[in-house]
């Protein structure tokens, strides 16, 4: 009871094992009038945010295949070229192992596990909470070749566009919340401003990954194709020339916001260099073609 004899509650949230750990516990205040909440992200227990996206079965499936193509990608890691051939010869690897996966096994589930494999190990360790359990601290170690792995000379390119790649597949089973929160906590984390060339590779991954699923026949297309080797202006355009660390003021003062002339000019270009890479012509809209 307060002072003034109003009822007031205080709640710690948090399961019995987590006891001394704050950073664990949800801080709940009821007073008169108003409630408050307090809350910092908690590490799930492995596979179970897996489980609530694709069901407890098809979860252990497709842990199952990525960890198939993400053990592939260790074995070739040491030996793949250095410098920028390295990305494609990591997604030919990738591509190769759902190929050969596919004489038994669906091609877009294949597929769709190489991206997520690709993204763990290209993009971000994070995304294996989508999926379950798949490398531990030493295959990470093994991982160690790809870390620095570049697309058109640019780290952060690479980890745009796999990451990108690996949430459009998970965006067809997972909640868009959590997608969306996921998605949120890496933007919050880039310390930098709006970047066009960070679009370009968002959008280039993105419609990667739906060339790769979007039925049989466009899967074992492109598996095929990636048999024939990885070209990056196929899959990526040039971005070097595009405007970047752009602050929020700069971007109100002079793109007008997001929607803005400029930025709407800015962004139309990402569009039309995103459709006139050779791979996507299939899927661009019938303007762009």
């Amino acid at each position: 009871m307060q002072p003034d004899g109003q009822p007031h509650l205080l709640v710690r949230a948090g399961s019995p094992d987590e006891a001394g750990d704050e950073a664990q516990w949800n801080f709940h205040e009821i007073g008169p009038g108003r409630a408050t909440l307090v809350y910092r992200r908690m590490d799930l227990p492995p596979g179970l945010l897996a489980s609530f996206i694709w069901g407890t079965g098809s979860n252990e499936e497709m842990r199952l295949a990525v960890r198939s193509h993400g053990e592939r990608l260790l074995e070739a890691a040491s030996g793949l070229p250095r410098g920028e051939p390295r990305l494609g010869a990591a997604v030919e690897v990738a591509f190769a192992r759902a190929r050969e996966r596919s004489a038994t096994s669906p091609p877009v589930l294949e597929n769709r596990a190489a991206l997520l494999a690709l993204g763990i190990l290209l993009g971000h360790r994070r995304l294996e909470d989508f999926v379950g359990p798949i490398l531990n601290e030493r295959d990470w170690r093994r991982a160690t070749p790809l870390a620095r792995t570049t697309l058109r000379g640019r780290e952060d390119w690479t980890k745009h566009f796999f990451v990108s790649a690996a949430l459009t597949v998970l965006s067809a089973q997972a909640p868009s919340d959590a997608i969306g929160v996921f998605k949120e906590e890496l933007d919050a984390g880039g310390g930098s401003g709006f970047s066009f060339g960070d679009l370009l590779a968002d959008r280039a991954g993105t419609t990667f990954a739906l060339l790769a699923t979007r039925d049989d026949i466009a899967a074992r297309a492109l598996q095929a194709r990636l048999a024939a080797g990885f070209r990056v202006d196929d899959f990526f355009p040039e971005a070097a020339d595009l405007p970047e660390d752009i602050q929020a003021a700069e971007l109100e003062a002079r793109y007008g916001g997001v929607g803005g002339r400029l930025f709407r000019q800015y962004a139309a270009e990402v569009e039309r260099r995103l459709w006139s890479c050779p791979a996507y012509r299939a899927l661009a809209p019938t303007a762009e073609r």
